[in-house]
């Protein structure tokens, strides 16, 4: 604890008058936190989940422990998702805050007093957790469901494109270069349920076909589903494979046949894709396992995301949250 208030004070007397009541503000925020730190019940080993550990000194300013069953030592961040991090839960709950609230990242480094990059990397992480999170435990559709497709204006943002590519560079925040639909646009199939959770996932350019609809949604639905899908055919598919019931709703089939729920979802991602002029399109499924996993959730979310930052039961590394799993279409 001393070294991270030495470290602050440091910071503080490098600041303008206008700063200081914030740094003193996350000064106590600090000094909560080693508390907490020093004051919690010791992690069972990571390595054999053996509870026969003691202390054994400190390793880059955190309590280090030793497994009397397996012989190793850890410290309370190995095989999580912040493992490596100097950052506390304080900060970090920040930043999923930030991330959920689509604060963008040079707003919360400032917030913050971090380098614009050090929130980029928490943030890919906060992102790759959740697209891990959902692959493990796929979220489930029960009841009556909406089901539709939205499309997204595929970005390279970030990253020059090569000479002789198919089209040229935009800004961002452009239109497409054709009107209507086009390999310029990414599709997002997405399913909710009426009064409770949504998944989507980005599948193909353009259209989707009954294979796309399939690979987004088929592995989260059962016989206990009902889809309400447009005059799209290819929702059909779901009937057939994975016995579940699929209506094509339209104008005239009743206040309580319709697909605005799924519309209104499609409304929060283009809203957020718009706010942020664009994501990365290889990036495009771990907006999606956010926006999946915040639509409509309640005050306590940050809570949750950090405690499976925390107990994701393995850690990774910068280059592997931008270079493993990403979206190739």
């Amino acid at each position: 604890m001393n070294s991270k208030l030495i470290q602050a004070i440091e910071v503080l007397k490098q600041l303008p008058e206008k700063g200081i009541e914030k740094a003193l503000e996350q000064l106590r925020e600090i000094k909560d936190e080693c508390e907490k730190e020093e004051n919690a019940e010791t992690r069972p080993c990571p390595h054999c989940q053996s509870k026969k550990v003691v202390r054994n000194g400190h390793k880059n300013g955190k309590q280090a422990y030793l497994c009397r069953e397996c012989r190793k030592s850890y410290v309370s961040t190995t095989r999580t998702g912040i493992f490596g991090s100097h950052s506390g839960e304080a900060v970090w709950k920040q930043v999923i805050a930030d991330t959920v609230e689509g604060v963008s990242l040079d707003k919360t480094a400032e917030s913050l007093l971090l380098h614009h990059a050090t929130v980029f990397n928490m943030r890919h992480k906060i992102l790759y957790c959740l697209e891990r999170e959902e692959e493990r435990n796929p979220t489930l559709l029960e009841g009556i469901c909406e089901a539709d497709e939205a499309y997204l204006l595929e970005s390279y943002k970030g990253k020059k494109l090569p000479e002789g590519f198919w089209r040229k560079p935009r800004k961002h925040g452009a239109v497409a270069k054709k009107r209507g639909l086009s390999k310029e646009y990414i599709c997002v199939c997405a399913g909710i349920e009426r009064e409770g959770r949504a998944v989507s996932k980005a599948v193909n350019r353009a259209m989707a076909g009954r294979e796309d609809i399939d690979l987004a949604l088929g592995g989260r639905v059962s016989e206990k589903t009902v889809i309400l899908a447009d005059g799209t055919k290819g929702y059909d598919a779901l009937g057939e494979k994975r016995n579940c019931t699929v209506i094509h709703a339209n104008p005239d089939g009743g206040a309580s046949c319709h697909i605005n729920t799924v519309n209104g979802y499609h409304s929060h991602i283009k809203e957020r894709h718009r706010n942020a002029r664009g994501f990365a399109t290889k990036y495009l499924n771990r907006y999606n396992s956010l926006f999946a996993k915040t639509y409509r959730a309640d005050k306590n979310i940050v809570d949750e995301i950090y405690r499976a930052l925390c107990g994701m039961g393995e850690s990774f590394t910068i280059d592997e949250t931008q270079t493993l799993n990403l979206l190739q279409l």
